[in-house]
């Protein structure tokens, strides 16, 4: 019997955005790169968690939801950073909308929207910010202020070490020596309230050991191993990142169910016919035919459902259909940052994409690396009035190695 399947729509790369193009695009556009096209005017791109790079567009994506009088727009945007590649912090999905309104609404709204303080996008925004480098900021500061103000007071700690050190010479006057038996009761004894540390000694005092006292580390060691690598040169002095621009064309997954007899007498005929497996245009895509050498299903299905349709870069639906997962997640996001309500699983990035991220003034290469990148998405895709942006869900796989 067959199933009805969610309706799953694919993005492909298509033609190169060029100055003759300029007129047509706008934020009802698909896209790869360039410049994100706000439905307002005035936003920044944001920046990465990790290294503070200004974070170029990889996809701009028109999503607009049925019976809903907001346009739609999915932004995202991914760093170059070869430090930050393959870290879900490096992504950042925001969603705009803005209703279907006269002009004179859409000037007020342009307006109250060029009122934001550029740091709201940025990393100085608390969104964006890290709450643990604040602290360790806060906590160098204070040591920086500590330290000038002990130079300032330096004359007082003089005066104050000198009578420290004449107190000390006055407590060892008054230390006792049993000399007949040391290691018996009384041995070495200090005063009661001596400043010093005092301690019993035990057996030929030739034979003690002196150990100094460790030296506590001056810097946070785990600190350090956490921090994230500095942004190279090279990408800081280029300024604003961007992709080269192309429009993405949007085409539906065709999804053929085989009957299940008609499956089985395909491979019983294929396993008695070597030859089979050239007419491809009998057999079931060869790639299904067995379980893979490796044993790794779940990858190899990610790939059998992408050869389908080669040149796919993003797979579409809003409908409960689920992600290609290059392997088991251990958690996924439920609910929405804002609303708290469900959020569902909305576009796919593929890393078909790669290859197709060309950065603009730029040496060739690859300059973005992922496994695959999902997006998840408030359902009732909540708003209010004055809203200029809401940031969603991202979940990150690795590339497989």
């Amino acid at each position: 019997m067959a199933q009805n399947r969610p309706k799953v729509l694919l993005g492909f790369e298509d033609e190169t955005i060029t100055d003759k193009h300029k007129s047509l695009v706008n934020f009802m556009t698909n896209k790869i790169g360039g410049k994100p096209d706000w439905y307002l005017d005035g936003i920044p791109s944001p920046c990465c968690q990790l290294c503070g790079l200004t974070l170029p567009l990889v996809l701009q994506v028109y999503a607009p939801l049925e019976a809903s009088p907001y346009h739609r727009t999915l932004y995202l945007f991914g760093c170059i950073n070869p430090n930050c590649w393959n870290e879900r912090e490096s992504w950042v999905c925001l969603r705009s909308q803005g209703l279907e309104t006269n002009a004179e609404q859409e000037e007020v709204s342009s307006t109250t929207t060029n009122t934001i303080s550029a740091t709201d996008w940025c990393c100085d925004a608390d969104d964006w910010g890290d709450e643990d480098n604040n602290i360790n900021n806060n906590e160098e500061n204070g040591n920086v202020i500590g330290c000038i103000e002990s130079c300032c007071d330096e004359d007082d700690d003089d005066d104050e070490t000198e009578e420290y050190e004449e107190a000390i010479r006055v407590n060892l006057g008054n230390l006792s020596v049993d000399e007949c038996n040391a290691n018996v009761e009384g041995g070495a004894v200090g005063r009661l309230h001596s400043p010093s540390a005092t301690a019993e000694i035990e057996g030929d005092e030739s034979g003690v050991v002196s150990i100094d006292t460790p030296t506590a580390p001056q810097r946070d060691l785990l600190m350090l191993l956490q921090e994230a690598a500095p942004v190279p040169t090279e990408l800081r002095n280029k300024g604003l990142p961007q992709f080269a621009s192309a429009f993405i064309s949007v085409d539906e997954e065709e999804e053929t169910p085989v009957p299940e007899h008609v499956r089985d007498l395909l491979q019983e005929y294929q396993q008695h016919s070597p030859q089979h497996e050239k007419r491809e245009d009998l057999t079931l895509e060869k790639y299904e035919k067995s379980i893979p050498a490796h044993g790794d299903k779940m990858f190899h299905y990610f790939l059998t459902r992408i050869q389908k349709h080669p040149g796919q870069i993003i797979r579409y639906c809003r409908e409960g259909s689920s992600p290609l997962l290059l392997y088991p997640v251990q958690e996924l996001p439920v609910r929405c940052n804002y609303c708290c309500g469900d959020v569902l699983f909305e576009m796919q990035v593929l890393p078909t994409l790669i290859p197709k991220l060309q950065l603009l003034n730029a040496s060739e290469g690859t300059h973005l690396e992922f496994g695959t990148v999902l997006v998840f998405t408030c359902q009732r895709s909540c708003w209010t009035a004055g809203d200029t942006y809401r940031h969603e869900h991202i979940v990150l796989q690795a590339e497989k190695i």
